[in-house]
């Protein structure tokens, strides 16, 4: 799942990287080229089961997302989105 992110999402590997949490670790990445924008949002270490992501720095209330690693679509409200899966890793692209 992560190889196949990275292969979508230029701003993996060539973005700028910016923290959001320390703990749990959340960051976004950004990658601009000319009209083309990426965006995605990465947590590690997160909790197995509820867990609230916090993405007001990157993403407006009301745009939805789709978790690549737990295959959910969200939507951002009050700059979070939440999300119920068994893994302990989010991968937030715009959907």
């Amino acid at each position: 799942k992560l190889g196949q992110f990275r292969d979508a999402h230029p701003a993996i590997g060539a973005g700028i990287h910016q923290m959001i949490t320390e703990s749990p670790y959340v960051f976004y990445r950004s990658y601009t080229n000319g009209n083309f924008k990426d965006l995605v949002v990465v947590g590690l270490e997160l909790p197995k089961g509820k867990k609230s992501i916090e993405v007001s720095e990157v993403f407006e209330d009301g745009t939805v997302l789709h978790d690549a690693y737990s295959n959910q679509v969200v939507t951002v409200t009050n700059g979070k989105v939440e999300l119920n899966s068994e893994f302990d890793m989010v991968l937030l692209e715009q959907q």
